[in-house]
């Protein structure tokens, strides 16, 4: 069966789930994860009766993903859909700076409000920023005025996004592939 919102085989995409969160997760989590990724916030009643079990269970079951983090139900905004500009700085990490001056980069990058997602590599000498704004010309001033002048900063390369066809498993309204 394919998902007509996301585009994706559910029961292929169900047994890579269940291959890489078998150890953690059941068929009962997987599906209350398919379940809210695809319709978003819904009531436990609802949830329930998509699942075909007990309105206690369904919470319950919802409740034990998402207390222990493995799932967050949240509001997203679509960038290219608001019509904003948004691109992937990739941050090359100075040889020279510690891990405490590291550490308060990537907590000033969370803390910048037009950040939406910093990604730390596992190496540590790469950090990858994602900013948005409403125009190039405002998104690059202050990429510059959050990078420039850092001793912990290298290097960085900014990636203006052209589109997204896919975000968080969904295909995105503008399919052209350019």
């Amino acid at each position: 069966m394919i998902d007509l919102q996301s585009n994706i085989n559910v029961e292929e995409e169900f047994e890579l789930l269940e291959s890489i969160l078998g150890d953690s997760w059941d068929e009962m989590d997987i599906k209350i994860y398919q379940i809210l990724r695809d319709r978003g916030r819904m009531t436990d009643t609802e949830l329930a009766e998509e699942l075909g079990t007990s309105i206690t269970t369904a919470r319950r079951r919802r409740t034990k993903l998402q207390e222990k983090g493995h799932l967050l139900v949240i509001a997203l905004l679509v960038l290219q859909e608001a019509n904003l500009v948004y691109t992937d700085v990739l941050v090359k990490i100075s040889p020279q700076g510690s891990v405490e001056e590291l550490n308060d980069f990537i907590d000033e990058a969370i803390e910048n409000i037009r950040v939406y997602e910093v990604t730390q590599y596992l190496d540590n000498r790469a950090v990858l920023v994602r900013f948005f704004e409403q125009s190039l010309e405002e998104i690059n001033k202050h990429i510059n005025r959050f990078l420039l002048d850092r001793e912990i900063v290298e290097d960085y390369n900014i990636l203006p996004a052209a589109k997204t066809p896919k975000a968080w498993n969904r295909v995105l309204s503008d399919n052209d592939h350019i």
